[in-house]
């Protein structure tokens, strides 16, 4: 409730009042102190947070069992077993042609694996696949979105779609707009934006539902600046402490050392290495780095050679 309250406070006498009429609280007179207004949205807020119970997610959040993708006679991932617990990140990295955004694209039910099961949520893909979709925030390697859509109304849609109550909606795209520095844009075609703000408008987008979140990631901070790459594993982070999760997929070692808790390394469809960074160095006693561990896993540390 703290945190609901500041963004609360934060908000202009516009965003005050529509918050009020999403609240069903009576305006009868032209002009009312913000004061009041703003001690009447907060009292109710709490009584809603008060007889409320915060849901929390299936153990494990995300399960991979037995699974098998093949495209033709080749095999992209080969026996697959993934378990996810809420409040975990999971590291996937692995070489190009791995199976990482396979993976991702298996467990968001893009795809279906040919042989084994997936849940999410606790909720089977193939017997329940809109109940473990809709649990799912997605971002993919190439983000792509409704071009012809304003920021505002892609927004506004994906609240809807996820079934997020109006008062909560106005509160959650104030705060992660203004997180994500996207209210310059928010009038702005989707389809005339760069690739870096299509990713935070998208990663808004992910997060104006409701929590707890489960999260698939592929290439998350590609495209974004500096700030922003903070912003999103400050956020990560945060989430992962209340108890969402999530599995990120990432060329960039540096970020998967420093924000996930445990790595899978996949080489050529299948699972080479797993457990946290301590667990893997244990394993590897010549190696120091993740980096090395990757490379030892995938095909050996290169020589130096001579110029």
């Amino acid at each position: 409730m703290v945190h609901e309250h500041d963004v609360v406070q934060g908000m202009t006498g516009e965003e005050l009042v529509g918050l009020a009429r999403a609240l069903k609280i009576p305006l009868t007179n032209r002009t009312i102190p913000r004061s009041r207004l703003l001690d009447t949205i907060l009292k109710i807020l709490e009584t809603l947070e008060t007889a409320g119970s915060k849901p929390s997610l299936h153990s494990p959040a995300i399960k991979l069992q037995s699974v098998d993708k093949r495209f033709g006679n080749k095999f992209a991932i080969r026996n697959l077993n993934l378990s996810i617990k809420p409040g975990e990140i999971i590291g996937l990295v692995g070489p190009n042609g791995a199976g990482k955004t396979t993976t991702l694209r298996i467990i968001t039910g893009i795809i279906a694996p040919s042989r084994g099961t997936v849940a999410v949520d606790g909720f089977d893909m193939k017997k329940k696949p809109l109940q473990a979709k809709q649990r799912i925030g997605y971002i993919p390697e190439r983000p792509t979105c409704y071009q012809s859509l304003r920021v505002r109304e892609y927004l506004t849609f994906v609240a809807r779609v996820y079934g997020v109550p109006k008062p909560t909606m106005l509160i959650r795209l104030k705060e992660y707009t203004e997180l994500f520095q996207l209210k310059p844009l928010l009038s702005s075609f989707i389809g005339t934006l760069s690739r870096g703000n299509l990713q935070r408008i998208l990663l808004a987008g992910i997060f104006v539902r409701e929590p707890p979140y489960v999260l698939a990631l592929d290439e998350p901070i590609y495209g974004l600046d500096p700030r922003g790459a903070w912003i999103l594993k400050k956020l990560v982070r945060k989430i992962r402490d209340e108890g969402s999760c999530a599995v990120i997929s990432t060329h960039t070692l540096e970020i998967a050392q420093g924000l996930c808790d445990r790595f899978v390394i996949m080489n050529e469809g299948d699972v080479v290495g797993e457990g946290t960074l301590e667990e893997l160095l244990a394993q590897h006693k010549s190696a120091l780095t993740l980096e090395e561990v990757f490379l030892e896993l995938t095909g050996g540390i290169p020589e130096e050679q001579g110029v």
